[in-house]
């Protein structure tokens, strides 16, 4: 068992130094020093400092005050704090920024539960400021949410309207727009979706997982330009929350188009890495198809080297569609026969894995499910001769059975979590707990099992279905309850980590994820300055409203500042 042992020397005076090279003389002096600091270098050899410096976009110096004293010249930039923290900068391991971008300038129902008559007045509403061709609303809670295309007709019948949830994975659609999808009772389910019918054979107008783009690539294009404007203002306020780095998840054509869009503008600051969707075909086609995207974004400047696959869906209430190893349970507690969908099969899931590790592919696999679980781990288990220096990671992981989680560790699994969600609300409680049952629902969003089983655990949001706040996610991650503590109310408290650790899932962790860990996720000699300064003193057993509270004061990335806070 891994001990805590958080923020090691916090209260010691002294504190190990990372060696530095002193300039010759005052011109070779560094761009930026940074002194009377609380650095959390996330180096286990030198884990606290207090003064950094660095020139040219690299740390040269890390220690106390006296070891960069010979790095300041006259024209070096000095910030002197008063034991306010600084760590690496952020990286989220699980983000759709594209999307997210494209959704702000949606309709927007802020996931909220809305009754029939409420959902009514937000279609009009939309429709008076859309006023012409496909409407399309965003952020409906799912949990627990029943619509059919015919209560759709009734608000809007002569437009098509498109409706998504909050988590993506399902979508609503009045008649028009499954008319002109052409989409019917003869339509058959995609292999990693399903058109719900009723007992007749009918469409329903409700989408799961992959059938929701049988409508949505009906969509109006939203033009290059658009795209990149509203993917540059979304990455400001990524840098503003201390994010340095990202693992883009399920990119395509688009996405690379728009990132490297960015980079011809010089507009891109942060390290990204793509992670290209597939559907996992074993077809020539879709080998060549990847190797054609990672080049187009390697000639840009931008690392594409991960894919990412669905190994099932969601687990709430009533999409269902994650696969579980036992059926979910009715309303009332007993079986049903219904136990989600495996979107992959085995074989193949196995076939795909050494042909993508053959190409140098990294794995990135949406696992929800623990049957899901159990058959990525089957599956890199059967090809692990193959994998080289790949990199492999299951990501948002809500339920493992309790055999598969030490195989993590071993097998050199990431584990890619999104612990704002394991907090007591509507999706880990009503949608879930009476059809999983008491005994799966207490072990959900297994966090602390998997860390004291070895697994290296990474921090993501899956922006914009929560948000991207490092912050907010560690506070919920580590006491299990909403940031706030408005309540008391904890989700499996057990399972909650400590901050230092949840610090190193947003830090060196993530960095191998992202196979940058040579070059960033920790602060020392040699690698990039990619930084954040907080507004206070980080510390083990502060106050979850605080921790949720932190704001970043300052961002450098390569050694650049690119965020200051406001003065208020």
């Amino acid at each position: 068992m891994r001990l805590p042992l958080i923020f090691l020397g916090l209260l010691v005076a002294g504190f190990g130094c990372t060696p530095s090279h002193s300039p010759d003389h005052k011109s070779n002096a560094a761009d930026w020093v940074i002194v009377n600091a609380h650095i959390l270098t996330m180096d286990p050899d030198y884990p606290q400092a207090s003064a950094i410096a660095f020139k040219n976009g690299s740390i040269v110096a890390i220690g106390d005050n006296s070891a960069v004293a010979d790095w300041t010249g006259e024209d070096t930039q000095v910030i002197s704090l008063s034991g306010q923290t600084v760590l690496p900068g952020f990286i989220d391991t699980h983000i759709h920024s594209i999307e997210g971008a494209l959704a702000t300038e949606a309709c927007d129902l802020e996931d909220q539960p809305l009754e029939l008559s409420n959902l009514q007045s937000q279609i009009q509403s939309c429709a008076e400021k859309h006023t012409e061709g496909w409407l399309q609303l965003i952020n409906l809670a799912s949990a627990g949410t029943t619509l059919d295309r015919w209560q759709l007709d009734s608000f809007l019948p002569h437009r098509p309207l498109m409706i998504i949830s909050t988590d993506a994975h399902t979508a609503w659609v009045n008649s028009k727009a499954l008319e002109l999808a052409g989409v019917d009772a003869d339509s058959p389910s995609p292999a990693q979706g399903k058109i719900i019918r009723n007992d007749e054979g009918e469409p329903t107008g409700m989408l799961v997982d992959a059938a929701t783009t049988l409508v949505s690539q009906h969509l109006p294009e939203v033009d290059r330009v658009t795209r990149a404007r509203l993917l540059d203002k979304t990455l400001q306020q990524l840098v503003a929350n201390g994010i340095t780095a990202f693992l883009e998840a399920n990119a395509d054509q688009k996405s690379i188009d728009t990132f490297c869009d960015l980079v011809a503008a010089n507009k891109l600051v942060h390290k990204v890495n793509l992670a290209l969707g597939s559907q996992g075909s074993l077809a020539k086609e879709e080998r060549t198809r990847l190797d054609a995207l990672r080049k187009q974004a390697l000639d840009c400047g931008i690392q594409a080297d991960t894919i990412k696959l669905y190994a099932d869906g969601v687990m709430e209430f009533p999409t269902q569609s994650a696969a579980l190893l036992s059926p979910y349970l009715d309303k009332d507690g007993q079986p049903t026969n219904r136990a989600g969908d495996l979107y992959l099969e085995s074989k193949g899931l196995q076939r795909f894995f050494r042909q993508a590790m053959e190409d140098d592919f990294s794995i990135h696999v949406h696992a929800i499910g623990d049957a899901a679980v159990r058959q990525s781990l089957d599956a890199l288990d059967a090809v692990k001769e193959v994998r080289g220096a790949t990199r492999f990671s299951l990501t948002h992981l809500q339920l493992i059975a309790p055999e598969d989680i030490n195989r993590f560790a071993p097998l050199q699994v990431l584990a890619a979590m999104q612990l704002y969600w394991a907090q007591p609300d509507t999706y880990s409680v009503d949608a879930l707990q009476p059809y999983l049952g008491n005994e799966r629902h207490q072990r959900i969003y297994p966090a602390r099992s998997l860390w004291q089983h070895g697994a290296l655990i990474t921090g993501g949001s899956d922006w914009n279905v929560s948000t991207f706040n490092p912050f907010m996610a560690m506070a919920v991650g580590r006491d299990r309850k909403a940031p706030d503590e408005r309540s008391t109310a904890s989700l499996n408290v057990n399972q909650g980590l400590p901050l230092q650790v949840l610090l190193e899932a947003y830090t060196r962790n993530a960095a191998q994820l992202l196979g940058r860990d040579g070059e960033t996720g920790s602060l020392q000699v040699g690698k990039a300055a990619d930084l954040i300064i907080l507004d206070r003193q980080l510390a083990p057993d502060m106050a979850g409203t605080a921790l949720a509270q932190t704001q970043v004061t300052h961002t450098f990335i390569d050694g650049r500042l690119v965020y200051t806070k406001p003065i208020q």
